[in-house]
């Protein structure tokens, strides 16, 4: 008999049930499919339906759950990138086993991600059974490997079902020899794989190219979501001389269609860009339907750039990483201005803009300077207690120098160099992964001995007295000298990195101001999410939420008293630029 008190589960019908169950994590899903019969293939449906083959750990949000459609290796923290891949790949080779002999979970299997690290003998292994066997496979997503060209064209239910087409590259890194019979195979498999029903498609050469000198395009691709990789390799030029009709394909809109492309994804593997790549990008200004924009690794251009936003009114996701010298490079002040007139239905940006904030610690002229921007309690003890009373506690600290300098004094800076915050394709939509081996703790003990060897350097150090060196060990792995403050903490490193978001209070303003719609914003490696307290948006860190409090309360009521004058303001100047 249900009991009249609790919630009438089985009461429900199966739609219910499923999207009930499609609202908990990962663990709990596992749960689910041991209740009873009934619950178990509701449960094992949503575990195989998307599997995001990570070879790293994934890391959880302590504020929300995050990108919760996918099914992940379960891989621990901390562990060397090797250790990781080694146990990503026992894990992979479990899944292999548990798909041929569960006939049922392998048929529920819709969507799959893969690592480019993970064995390409099990990669195969893998593709190879869920290609022939997977009776519900749509999309295979990160193909990497050329070998399985044949596996995925030659598949029963891939070369019928499968609406993704990812051109392999013909080497992990870009400019390595490459084999004879690279180009001559994806000839065929693209003889094989290109129709129209394709609606996902990744590619690591020029579309022009491809479709001018290597495969006939006989009519215009439906592509919904397209990703392309810029990348110097060295093909035979014999392949590209003569092409395949007498009219060739003059631009992109003669290859995708332009009402249906909304997701575009641009990665550089390169410094510089080449007039054919910046010609590229003009083209995509025609692409008005566009939702979804990435531009991964490349150049800045403010010209190209400031063309392209102005054609794409529609967007609803922006990510945005622009590398200078190889460096992270801050969007460029008039790109934003744009975006913020045009596109202002967005409801995800990812960018770096630092425009309208100094950094907290700023180097110049041979001496540090610490920038305040927020005074409410918090940031004070921040400030105060940390910086200036362990990071800057001597006058000579504030000067720059070799060696550890950096490292030890820059804490915000060494946040985004050793990635305290993991990174995801889209927070909200993708898993986040731990790049490096280094979670909080480690972070701590880093900076810590970074401390340590560059007052060691500078002859700052203490000795420990006998009764501390337990105490002394606790935090380095020294007990003959000691640092001459209290040794940072998990609470300092939390404390800095809330102050840190204070710190960045009007440029979070301004895009509240600006994007209306907005829902997740990563500004500066820093993942937020828009809530309403109070019947007002304010941001909310993802990762390391804690006790956050947000300084932003108030903010729409300050800000509308010179809203008219601030926005016709953006606009006239937009339009001169």
């Amino acid at each position: 008999m249900v009991n009249e008190t609790s919630f009438p589960l089985q009461r429900l019908p199966d739609e219910l049930v499923n999207e009930v169950f499609s609202h908990l994590p990962q663990q709990d899903r596992l749960s689910v499919c041991l209740l009873n019969k009934r619950m178990y293939p509701i449960g094992i449906k949503l575990i195989y339906r998307r599997i995001y083959l990570n070879d790293s750990n994934v890391v959880r949000s302590d504020y929300m759950s995050l990108a919760i459609n996918w099914t992940l290796l379960s891989i621990p923290a901390l562990f060397m990138e090797q250790q990781s891949r080694f146990i990503a790949n026992l894990k992979l080779r479990h899944l292999i086993d548990t798909l041929k002999a569960n006939k049922f979970a392998l048929n529920c299997v819709q969507w799959v991600r893969i690592n480019w690290d993970l064995s390409s003998d099990l990669q195969r292994s893998f593709l190879s059974i869920l290609c022939s066997e997977g009776e519900s496979l749509q999309r295979l997503e990160n193909v990497t490997d050329p070998s399985t060209n044949d596996i995925i064209a030659n598949g029963r239910i891939s070369s019928e079902k499968l609406t993704s087409f990812d051109m392999a590259p013909p080497n992990p890194l870009p400019e390595c020899t490459i084999s004879e019979d690279y180009i001559p195979n994806l000839r065929k498999y693209m003889q094989r794989r290109i129709s129209s029903k394709l609606s996902h498609m990744t590619l690591f050469i020029d579309p022009l190219k491809l479709f001018n000198y290597l495969h006939p395009l006989r009519e215009k691709l439906q592509i919904v979501d397209l990703k392309l990789h810029w990348r110097r390799e060295f093909y035979d030029s014999k392949y590209f001389k003569t092409r395949l009709r007498k009219y060739p394909l003059q631009k992109l809109s003669d290859i995708f269609e332009v009402k249906t492309l909304k997701t575009l994804t641009i990665i550089s593997w390169i410094e510089c860009l080449v007039p054919g790549e910046l010609q590229m990008i003009k083209d995509f200004g025609e692409f008005i339907y566009l939702e979804d924009l990435s531009l991964i690794s490349i150049k800045q251009n403010f010209e190209v750039l400031v063309s392209l936003f102005y054609n794409l009114e529609n967007l609803k996701r922006l990510k945005m990483d622009f590398l200078e010298d190889y460096l992270s490079e801050a969007t460029n002040p008039e790109i934003f201005l744009t975006i913020l007139v045009v596109c202002t239905k967005l409801q995800f940006i990812d960018m770096r803009y630092e425009a309208m904030t100094c950094p907290i610690i700023s180097p110049h002229d041979g001496k540090y300077t610490l920038n305040q921007n927020c005074y409410c309690s918090s940031c004070n003890h921040v400030f105060e207690n940390i910086l200036r009373k362990k990071i800057f506690l001597l006058p000579e600290d504030i000067y720059t120098s070799d060696g550890y300098d950096g490292d030890a004094k820059d804490i915000f800076k060494m946040m985004r160099v050793l990635s305290l915050l993991p990174y995801s394709k889209a927070c909200d939509c993708y898993p986040s992964v731990r790049t490096h081996p280094m979670d909080l703790n480690e972070f701590v003990k880093k900076m810590n001995s970074d401390l340590f060897s560059y007052r060691q350097i500078k002859s700052q150090l203490n000795p420990v007295e006998e009764q501390d060196h337990d105490i002394a060990k606790d935090f380095l792995e020294y007990a003959i000298l000691s640092l001459p403050h209290a040794p940072l903490t998990c609470q300092d490193i939390i404390n800095c990195y809330h102050a840190l978001i204070h710190h960045y209070k009007k440029t979070y303003i301004a895009f509240l101001k600006g994007f209306p719609e907005l829902r997740f914003l990563m500004l500066n490696d820093i993942p937020s999410v828009v809530v309403e307290e109070n019947s007002e948006r304010v941001f909310q860190p993802v990762f390391y939420h804690g006790d956050f409090k947000t300084n932003l309360t108030g903010w729409s009521q300050a800000s509308s008293r010179n809203t008219e004058h601030s926005n016709s303001s953006v606009i006239r100047k937009v339009t001169l630029l």
